[in-house]
C-alpha cells in the first residue's frame, strides 16, 4: 500500500506551520522586551498549553512572567498589542501557493490549532476560502500536544483518522502525537527539527501527493 493512499482530508497547524509566528512574536519582544527574550516566550508557551484556558491568556501570562523576570512593568494595553500581533502572524511564502495547489488536486484542507476561534479568524483572513475545516483549541477543550486535540477535532470534522494526513512544523506539538494516534504525518522542516518524511516547503507536498 502506498504510504498516503486513500487520504482525502490533509490538515495543517497554524503557527509556524501555515503562518510565521515566531515573526510576529519575536518581533514584538524584541521591541518591547529584549532579543534575548524571546526563546524564553516559546519555552513558556509549550509549558502554559498543557491546562486548557483561552489561549489570549496564555500569551498575556508568557508576555508578563517574561517581563517580571527583567523587572519590566506589565500593562494591559501592552497584553492586547501582543495578542493583536500574533493573531496578524504573516503567511509564509509559499503558504497560498501550496493551499492552492491542493485544492486543485481535490483535497480538503482543515486546521488544527491551539488558539481562540476569534484569534485563527483574523490570522486566516483572505485565505478561508482555501480551508474547509477550522478547529481550534477553544473548540476541543485542548491543546497539542494533547492527544484529545486531535481526536476531538476529527469528530468535530466528521472524518476518520485513515483518511488524514496532518502537516506541521512541529514534532513536539504536532506530529508526535499524530504518529503514536496512527495518523499519517508530514513535517514541513522551517525551523530544522528532525523528522521524517519532511518537504521544506508547502508546494512540494502537491508533488509528493502526485507521484503515489
Amino acid at each position: 500500500m502506498r504510504k498516503f493512499s486513500g487520504v482525502q482530508t490533509i490538515t495543517f497547524d497554524v503557527y509556524g506551520t501555515l503562518v510565521d509566528w515566531r515573526y510576529s512574536i519575536g518581533s514584538f519582544i524584541a521591541k518591547y522586551i529584549s532579543q534575548d527574550a524571546v526563546e524564553e516566550y516559546f519555552e513558556c508557551d509549550i509549558k502554559e498549553v498543557s491546562t486548557y484556558r483561552l489561549y489570549k491568556d496564555i500569551l498575556k501570562t508568557c508576555l508578563r512572567k517574561i517581563m517580571d523576570k527583567r523587572g519590566l512593568s506589565y500593562r494591559d494595553e501592552l497584553g492586547d498589542a501582543f495578542v493583536r500581533a500574533f493573531a496578524k502572524s504573516p503567511p509564509f511564502p509559499d503558504t497560498i501557493y501550496g493551499l492552492h495547489l491542493l485544492k486543485k488536486m481535490g483535497y480538503k484542507t482543515g486546521v488544527i490549532s491551539n488558539t481562540d476561534r476569534d484569534l485563527v479568524e483574523v490570522t486566516l483572513y483572505g485565505l478561508r476560502e482555501l480551508i474547509d475545516y477550522v478547529v481550534t483549541a477553544q473548540d476541543t477543550g485542548f491543546y497539542k500536544p494533547d492527544p484529545r486535540a486531535f481526536t476531538r477535532a476529527l469528530e468535530i470534522m466528521g472524518v476518520s483518522k485513515e483518511k488524514i494526513l496532518h502537516v506541521s512544523a512541529y514534532p513536539q506539538y504536532d506530529l508526535e502525537t499524530a504518529e503514536r494516534l496512527g495518523i499519517r504525518n508530514i513535517h514541513l522542516n522551517r525551523y530544522g527539527y528532525k523528522w521524517s518524511p519532511e518537504i521544506r516547503s508547502l508546494d512540494e507536498l502537491s508533488d509528493l501527493l502526485s507521484g503515489e
